[in-house]
Formats: C-alpha cells, structure tokens, sequence
C-alpha cells in the first residue's frame, strides 16, 4: 500500500517503501509526471518498515515532513531515527478514532450500537442487521445477521471469548443507495482542510473504487448539510487528539434515510489519493501467475494506448507489490474519460 504514494509525491520527495518496485514503477510513475526517488528500507521484510528503520541507519533526513500512509505502533520510532523533529498523532488517539465503537458513539443518525455482552448483542440485534468488529478494514469482520441460526453462530463464537473482550457494533441492515466518503485533512493546530466527496463503488461490504459523485448526490448532501456534519466528526477526532488524513464513510439509503458516518478511517486511504488527484480509481483482485506480472500489465497497457502517461489519459497502475502471485490486488487509476474496464487485459494476463 506504501506504493500508493507515489502519485502524491512531488518531485524532490523520497518514498520510503517496503519492497523494491520493479523497474517498471518508476518508469511509469515519471512518464505520468510523479517523478520522486524510491528507497526501499533495507533490512528483514518480515519486519515492519517502522521497525527496519530504527535498525539500519539510514542517512538523516533532516528538515523532512514526514507522510506515513497511516500511523503504527512504530511509526515515532521511525520518525525519530530518520532525524526529524516533526511529531507525529497519538498511537492511542489514532486507534480511538479509527474504533468503530467511537464513530458509533458520536450517536448520528443511523451509527447502531455498541454491545460488550451477549445479552447487549440479543437486545440490540432486531433482524436482519450487520455486526461489525470496531477495527475491521474494508468490510472485513461484518458479518450480517438474517436469521436466528446466523446470530445463534456468533454467539457461539462470543462465547469463547473472555467477557471483558466482547465489543462490536450493531447497526441495521440498510438496502444500499449511493456510497460515498468525505475526505479532510486536519493539521496539528486542530484546523480543518476539506477535499471533497467520492462516490464509492462496493461489492457487497467491500470497496472496488470512487469516482466524482453526481450532481444529484451533491445537490441532496447540501440540502443535508452533510458537510457540516462530517467537518463535526474532523473535530471530535481532533479533539481526542488526532491529525493528518481522515476519511468518513457515508451512505443513503433506498427508503431516503442519509447515514453521514458509517466508519472513520484515521489515515490515508484510496479514495482520499484519487480525490487529491481528480481521478477515478479501481482496485480488482486478480491472479497473478508471475512476478512479472506488472511489468506485462503496463506493456499491454501501453501497446494498446491505454497506459496514461503526461501526455496522454488512460490507465495507471498505482502498485506493483500489491501484485503478488497467486493473487493480487490491482490498484489503478483512470485519467481523463478513459474506459476504466481492465477485464480483457487481465484475462490476458492470467492465460500467459
């Protein structure tokens, strides 16, 4: 994911990743006019970046802005031994903001509840209705409850739990209309920068894309105020003590009903790259029979036209190490009016 960055950097940044990128990347990235340098941290890669930079004395950079794409337990560490003064969030401001339990506890309309025992999660679980684990990531950890056998089987696995570690989040099973995500920037003093709106595209509960929101959706969340509400979410978070990157998912619903949070992610994430740069972004799971897999891509791009470059709108592949064989994730991003469907490349790819 640290790759992901590479269309945000300037031209004198460095992007600290945690794999090398083929050769490929870097060409791609500088033909599309991201021209950064791109150090991978040396050391075991079965450690963390945070905690191989501590440990391989990298030459200070003294004077950086550090930009982690989300704050870890040793991401202060790291900061520390590149030589740079800039702090970074509280780990635990981070993590309470991130919890679903505290989204949820903001008490906005729609957000569900908060259960820590059986008995809560009977009471709370009117079917059908969706669970949530307060720290699951792209819809992993929902489980939707539709009948009595299903929540029968979560309590089963409840029961093995110690008493004091249950806690998830009970919300109703809504018939999707539009998803959506607002995108800010709160800075250290606690002061807001808005960015804008994506539309999501999901399957099922899990993110595959954004693009520029309609202008009938725009039109409903003015009437709502919904920019009021989200800039009030920024300020809890910066209030617990939270800054940088902050997204809000949102939705409507199919009976007219607005959800304006569904979760808060304290970090970077795609939709938040694709709004900063104007485009649309996808993301496929695909088989991946080589490591030679991008490289192929962003030929069979290019000999078609379709590869974007400064030049040109098309397709950018945003990550090579997220391509990893068997399968992999495909993030790309879709300049200008070009056809965002990669399925015949793909399928390509996966006969060679």
């Amino acid at each position: 994911m640290d790759e992901l960055q590479a269309v945000l950097c300037r031209p004198d940044d460095v992007l600290l990743t945690h794999y090398q990128p083929p050769a490929a990347f870097g060409e791609v990235m500088r033909a599309a006019g991201f021209g950064a340098r791109h150090l991978p941290v040396p050391g075991d890669l079965a450690l963390p970046v945070e905690e191989r930079l501590a440990v391989v004395g990298l030459p200070a950079f003294t004077g950086a802005r550090p930009e982690p794409y989300a704050v870890l337990p040793g991401t202060t560490a790291a900061v520390r031994s590149l030589g740079l003064d800039a702090a970074v969030p509280d780990l635990n401001a981070v993590r309470r903001v991130n919890s679903k339990t505290w989204s949820t506890r903001l008490g906005l309309p729609g957000s569900g509840r908060v259960v820590t025992s059986l008995q809560e999660l009977r009471e709370a679980a009117v079917l059908p209705c969706v669970v949530k684990d307060p720290y699951g990531v792209s819809g992993q950890g929902n489980v939707i409850l539709d009948s009595p056998a299903r929540l029968a089987l979560v309590e089963r696995s409840l029961r093995r739990r110690p008493a004091d570690k249950i806690e998830l989040v009970v919300q109703p099973l809504y018939e999707r209309s539009d998803d959506f995500a607002a995108h800010l920037t709160i800075d250290p003093e606690g002061e807001l920068v808005w960015h804008g709106v994506r539309q999501i595209l999901n399957v099922g509960h899990s993110y595959r894309g954004s693009s520029s929101p309609t202008p009938h959706l725009m039109q409903r969340l003015d009437r709502a105020e919904y920019r009021a509400c989200v800039e009030a979410v920024a300020r809890a978070a910066a209030a617990e003590g939270y800054y940088g990157p902050l997204s809000v998912d949102s939705m409507t619903t199919a009976s007219g009903e607005l959800i304006p949070v569904l979760e808060v992610n304290a970090r970077l994430s795609p939709g938040m790259i694709a709004q900063q740069l104007g485009v649309r972004l996808r993301l496929a799971f695909v088989r991946v029979g080589d490591d030679d897999y991008f490289e192929r891509l962003v030929h069979l791009l290019d000999d078609a036209g379709r590869l974007a470059t400064s030049g040109r709108d098309g397709i950018l592949p945003l990550a090579a190490s997220t391509l990893v064989p068997p399968r992999g994730w495909l993030f790309y991003a879709v300049f200008g009016e070009a056809d965002a469907e990669l399925g015949e490349i793909t399928e390509r790819l996966s006969g060679h």
